[in-house]
Parts: structure tokens; sequence; C-alpha cells
């Protein structure tokens, strides 16, 4: 699975900051809302915050992969903040995050969620993801940046 089929740039988030988690997820399901990829708001942003939760989604490096299943998703996608000034995130190396790829599907997708965990761990553990992300201000330059990626690897 290539994150270039299943990223929706429709879902990007470009911002300065978020104080919390909580506040980062609320923005979040309301840019979904707004784009009309979900109904209801409240119902994502409490799926959001109890999966935190639970345990942090942060992985270190400045990233964290939030993953939720709802009703409220027809598709299996996966959304993209780049938060420039970081926000707290409860990380184990004890970075803020800034880079959050936000993994969302119904139910019927549990494999496509396991497959792009794997995908983004592999790209957040053998390039140095930030700087290459540091400076773009616009949704298709990230989107552009996070395939550039992943196509490196691939190409070894």
């Amino acid at each position: 699975m290539k994150l270039a089929d299943v990223i929706n740039k429709n879902t990007f988030l470009i911002t300065g900051n978020f104080n919390d988690t909580d506040e980062f997820y609320d923005a979040f399901a309301e840019l979904l809302k707004k784009r009309g990829m979900i109904k209801d708001h409240n119902k994502v942003r409490r799926l959001f915050i109890k999966r935190e939760k639970i345990q942090s989604t942060a992985i270190g490096k400045g990233v964290a992969t939030p993953h939720i299943f709802s009703d409220e998703f027809e598709d299996f996608f996966i959304g993209v903040a780049l938060i420039k000034d970081g926000m707290p995130y409860k990380a184990p190396d004890n970075k803020n995050v800034k880079l959050v790829f936000l993994i969302m599907s119904n139910d019927r997708y549990v494999s496509f969620h396991l497959k792009s965990l794997a995908n983004i761990a592999r790209i957040i553990s053998k390039t140095d993801v930030l700087p290459e992300v540091t400076g773009i201000e616009n949704e298709e330059d990230l989107y552009n940046k996070i395939i550039e990626l992943e196509t490196r690897l691939e190409n070894g």
C-alpha cells in the first residue's frame, strides 16, 4: 500500500500550534466537517481523544499516527497535519509533535490501518522527515514531499 493512494489532500491542515491534543482533534474534526468528509464533528473528535487517552499515538521524531474507526467514514483515508511550532503529545522521546498522520476509516479496513501504520513507521525510522517538511506552506507541497520520501525509500 502506497501513501500516495490513501492520503487525502482534502484533509490536510497546516497551522502554527495547538496547546494540546484535545484542541488539535477538535480543529481537525471541524476541518473534516467543513470539507464534507463527516457529519458529526463531536463524534469524530471524541473518538480521537478517546484513542489518545488509551495510549499516546506519538511515535517519536516529532510524528504521531492517531487512528480511529467510525461509521462516519465511508472509505479508508489518511489526513496530514503539519503543526509548525509543535505541540505536546506525550511522545516516547519527549519531543513535541509537528507532523501528524491521521488514519481514518470504518471498521472494514483494519488491515489498511496496519499496513499504513507500518509504512509510516518505516518512513519515519529511515528518514529525517521533520527537516524535510519544515518551511512547507501549502498542502500540495506537503503531499509531494511525503510521497517523495516514500519513493526515495522504495528506490533505495
